[in-house]
């Protein structure tokens, strides 16, 4: 769904579309430390594995997942998962060195980025901060910021790759309605 009032400006392009992601099933690999060392290490160490395990070439698209505010957490402890979804033919006793997810479904605002994959790293580390979602929106805490690599960069040149930026939204109505318990 497309938004008239586009949220403010980050690295001079405009998170102008509201999505919902899907709840998908991902095998990952996690680093933890600065996004910019972490990000790199863990795309390094799951394109290895699924090389070694013959499925790198029936994986679709990429899921990077930033799960922690630096400032809060402090850079050494941030956790970046990632991530592709379960290969039709992989076998899930096969699997020792990666874990098992679900994308955390729900509403995004999204940004597209074209070009180098590294440019992420760096709009990833700052979205914590420099984010400003729509009216009416808030920053949701409790899920990641997600990136989806849309292309392959052994399949696309460097300058026609694009991954789009997912940052987790939720209204500001939902902040202030409390939150019902069950107990059994």
């Amino acid at each position: 769904m497309a938004c008239c009032c586009p949220s403010q400006l980050l690295d001079g392009e405009h998170y102008s579309v509201l999505v919902y992601l899907r709840p998908t099933r991902l095998i990952y690999v996690r680093e933890k430390g600065p996004y910019e060392l972490a990000i790199p290490r863990a795309w390094e160490r799951l394109f290895a594995w699924l090389s070694e395990n013959g499925l790198y070439a029936t994986v679709g698209r990429g899921y990077g997942l930033a799960r922690d505010n630096p400032e809060e957490v402090g850079a050494q402890n941030c956790r970046y998962d990632a991530a592709v979804e379960v290969p039709a033919e992989l076998r899930s006793g096969s699997i020792r060195d990666l874990g098992f997810a679900t994308l955390p479904a729900g509403p995004y605002a999204r940004r597209r980025v074209a070009g180098s994959y590294d440019r992420l790293r760096s709009l990833v580390a700052n979205i914590y901060t420099e984010f400003v979602p729509f009216t009416g929106l808030s920053f949701d805490r409790r899920r990641p910021v997600i990136s989806i690599y849309v292309d392959n960069p052994d399949r696309h040149a460097e300058s026609d790759l694009r991954a789009d930026i997912c940052v987790p939204v939720m209204t500001e109505e939902d902040i202030r309605r409390p939150k019902i318990v069950e107990t059994a």
